[in-house]
């Protein structure tokens, strides 16, 4: 008899045993868990700080060309408000546009001399702002030949590029004369026809402004122009995610 209970009591002892053990595995593993949700937030504060960093870096980088493109504007609108030049500076591009019919000779490319006095008076500024305070910004000068609608694409393509290239072999010229940073301008400046690809309009916005449309622009690029893009493009892709 006493034999049948003490086994009696030893199978309680061992069903008692088994709860303990139970609990202690269920914690570890509620432990095990909350330790890894734990890691998981804590990866991804990482990441969203990471994040944010590059973000910043990025905008850091944006705002540094931004001001400087910002800067040559303000100098270019500066210096030619002084002058009787009647130019148009694009305050958003900083691309300046002589516009008029007697920049060159109808349907030719020849300069007319009313255009080659303005240049005598453009070309020195222009230059002395871009590769003087800014010369380590600047990439490159593009001037850009525009006509109106008259006249097929092609036609007005050979022209457009033809006026373009007339301008700047006339500047680079012995006849045009010395300037500030010639050399250097020699070695940064193209000519580009565009034709009638870039039209301006009426206010309707419909009617093409022939006259604002013949029209020949200098415009400037920054050196990094297409890292400062990617850089844009990466920015918007990371604040969109």
């Amino acid at each position: 008899m006493n034999q049948k209970y003490k086994r009696l009591l030893d199978n309680r002892s061992d069903d008692n045993d088994f709860w303990p053990s139970f609990t202690d595995v269920l914690s570890t593993i509620l432990l095990v868990v909350l330790l890894f949700l734990m890691a998981i937030i804590i990866s991804r504060e990482d990441v969203l700080a990471e994040k944010e960093r590059k973000i910043d870096e990025q905008e850091e980088i944006i705002n540094y060309f931004v001001g400087i493109h910002s800067d040559i504007i303000e100098d270019l609108e500066a210096e030619f408000s002084q002058t009787e030049l009647k130019i148009e500076i694009d305050k958003e591009t900083g691309a300046i546009k002589f516009q008029n019919d007697l920049l060159f000779e109808t349907g030719k490319e020849q300069i007319r001399q009313v255009f080659k006095n303005d240049l005598a008076v453009f070309i020195p500024a222009y230059f002395s702002i871009l590769y003087g305070k800014y010369s380590d910004h600047i990439a490159e000068v593009v001037v850009e030949g525009h006509t109106d609608d008259v006249g097929t694409f092609m036609n007005n393509l050979e022209l457009s590029q033809r006026r373009a290239f007339s301008v700047v072999q006339y500047i680079l010229s012995d006849e045009f004369g010395d300037f500030p940073h010639k050399e250097l301008v020699k070695d940064n400046i193209t000519a580009n026809g565009r034709s009638k690809s870039q039209l301006k309009y009426l206010e309707d916005g419909k009617t093409v402004d022939r006259e604002n449309s013949r029209r020949v622009e200098f415009k400037f690029r920054l050196k990094n122009a297409e890292n400062i893009e990617e850089v844009i493009r990466e920015l918007n892709t990371s604040t969109n995610q």
